[in-house]
């Protein structure tokens, strides 16, 4: 499932009350959105087993404690309007969402599991910055993995934020076990 937000708060620090039912379901998720000059494709969330925006918020509060008042701050008061975007880089952003989702249902972990990318205008460049598990996180992912996807096998690979082409991708089995990951997409 493709979460983008509409609200630029939600954007740039995604609220993890409304992933809830996704995680609890183990529905893996793919955060994307643009506001104004600035496009979002990431984390691609695989519950239990990566990064998620919990793990955003917490990761950003040990770097800021006031951190969850500034996001309150922000989400409260009145409902403000969608500013516009850039048609280009909506339509990029839009793109890149869609081909890491088609990338997991043809059984490949995205390069966006674990990490955000982000673009500005005007240069187009992108950055991938990294959305590590995190131990206070209830999704209980750094746990498992100690922030990175695992193998089949539970070795730890190199994690996908490292910029590699995607044709490098490791290939996941082909049968799932029963229970495990639901693609809505």
């Amino acid at each position: 499932m493709i979460v983008a937000p509409r609200d630029d708060v939600a954007v740039h620090a995604p609220d993890p009350a409304a992933a809830e039912p996704l995680m609890s379901s183990g529905t893996p998720h793919l955060y994307a959105g643009v506001v104004e000059g600035t496009g979002v494709v990431g984390p691609f969330v695989l519950p239990g087993e990566t990064g998620c925006a919990g793990c955003l918020h917490e990761s950003r509060t040990d770097r800021d404690p006031t951190w969850p008042r500034l996001v309150a701050q922000w989400r409260s008061g009145r409902q403000r309007q969608v500013r516009p975007c850039d048609l280009t880089l909506a339509t990029t952003v839009a793109g890149l969402a869609a081909a890491h989702a088609l990338a997991f249902l043809d059984g490949r972990v995205p390069t966006t599991a674990g990490a955000r990318w982000e673009v500005s205008l005007p240069a187009l460049h992108w950055h991938a910055r990294p959305v590590l598990a995190h131990p206070a996180c209830p999704c209980a992912a750094a746990e498992r993995g100690k922030g990175e996807h695992l193998s089949e096998d539970g070795e730890s690979e190199e994690t996908m934020a490292v910029q590699r082409p995607s044709a490098q991708c490791r290939e996941a089995a082909t049968e799932r076990p029963a229970g495990t990951w639901r693609a809505h997409v």
